[in-house]
């Protein structure tokens, strides 16, 4: 079985889109010295799955006066919450398939109907204007993001969740950047 919100997912992601992090292991150990991830979920060759940590729910608030929050999967559902980390080598997209809205051009601030159609590898052209711009200094609206480092937390519809300030405040610490947030649905 699976429902909507286990296509849906929130996205923790620096502010400088071309951020990575030198050594890998090192970064885990301090997201789980943290306690926002615990240990890897064991699947085969995934060094990138983890279950949520001891301090998740000091990170993460959730709206509404009684989330259901299932942290393992279960015979009759397999959608669960855990951490998902992501890097690559070049700043890559992910936005919003399902909830999408256009984003907002930094030129003329106008919504940008046909970016998919306007856009190449780091640029977008804006149909309202004709402003080429870099895909970072558009306004996404909490719908997409745009680097090479990103932390998925999965099966959290959008708005349901909101990550707090202290759990950002630590990951720039960590990172010596400023980090924001964003939602995707597949």
């Amino acid at each position: 079985m699976s429902s909507a919100h286990g296509q849906c997912s929130l996205y923790l992601v620096p502010d400088q889109p071309d951020f990575t992090v030198q050594d890998f292991s090192s970064f885990v150990s301090a997201l789980q010295d943290i306690g926002l991830i615990s240990h890897r979920i064991n699947s085969d060759n995934n060094d990138t799955d983890y279950y949520s940590g001891e301090r998740f729910l000091d990170y993460i608030a959730y709206m509404g006066c009684a989330p259901a929050i299932q942290f393992e999967a279960t015979d009759e559902n397999h959608d669960f919450c855990f951490i998902k980390l992501h890097r690559y080598d070049v700043a890559e997209l992910i936005y919003s398939n399902t909830q999408s809205r256009a984003p907002h051009c930094p030129a003329c601030n106008k919504p940008v109907r046909n970016w998919q159609h306007n856009m190449n590898s780091t640029t977008v052209l804006c149909d309202s204007c004709g402003t080429s711009s870099d895909i970072e200094k558009f306004d996404w609206r909490k719908m997409a993001g745009y680097a090479r480092l990103f932390i998925e937390i999965t099966d959290i519809f959008p708005k349901e969740a909101i990550p707090q300030q202290i759990l950002l405040d630590k990951l720039s610490a960590l990172s010596d950047t400023n980090w924001q947030y964003f939602y995707s649905c597949r």
